[in-house]
């Protein structure tokens, strides 16, 4: 679908997304998380973290740990979905905020996907909602996210993407983004016409 539809995907893909996703990973990489306002309002709203039901605890967890997990090169997203699963919603209960750690580690490093509603939405993914226990839906949420990123470097690899590749910096010509950003927003884009 990706090598079809290329064009119509990456025109429609907002400039804004590109310009935000840069800001993000450029000052991640210069700032101090945990008391850089600007820069955690931004993350909140280009990420969705400001749902109604997360604490301001939640919120200081995931950017202390967003802080605490620099330097390394491979950060766990187990560790991270695990940390923040032990802060309670407003309404007290626990919730595995998945997709929320993998954009922790999308905005250090594009090479970790970002697992949101559109990607799930492209690559049909079946729901963990209905799974009870945080094991088994993270074992639902760890295979696929491994599937996402096997999928994204085969996708890296095969040389009938180069025509896709081309055409995106073409579109976006003044953001140098890498080769995994790109490939997350088509995907994307995808998802979000499904």
């Amino acid at each position: 679908m990706i090598i079809g539809d290329y064009e119509e995907l990456i025109n429609a893909i907002p400039e804004e997304k590109v310009a935000v996703y840069l800001y993000t990973n450029r000052m991640y990489h210069s700032t101090y998380v945990p008391e850089d306002g600007l820069y955690q309002f931004v993350f909140r709203h280009f990420y969705r973290l400001e749902n109604p039901s997360l604490t301001q605890d939640f919120k200081d967890r995931f950017f202390d740990l967003m802080e605490g997990v620099r330097g390394e090169t491979r950060p766990n997203v187990y560790h991270i979905t695990k940390s923040l699963y032990e802060v309670a919603n407003h309404k007290g209960a626990y919730t595995l905020q998945f997709p929320l750690a993998t954009a922790m580690l999308h905005a250090i490093n594009p090479a970790f996907p970002h697992y949101d509603t559109q990607v799930f939405k492209a690559f049909d993914f079946s729901s963990a909602y209905h799974l009870s226990g945080f094991y088994k839906k993270m074992k639902r949420y760890i295979d696929q996210y491994r599937h996402m990123y096997e999928t994204y470097q085969k996708l890296i690899d095969l040389e009938e993407m180069q025509p896709v590749f081309d055409h995106f910096d073409e579109r976006f010509g003044g953001y140098q983004l890498p080769v995994e950003k790109k490939i997350d927003l088509i995907v994307s884009q995808l998802g979000s016409t499904l």
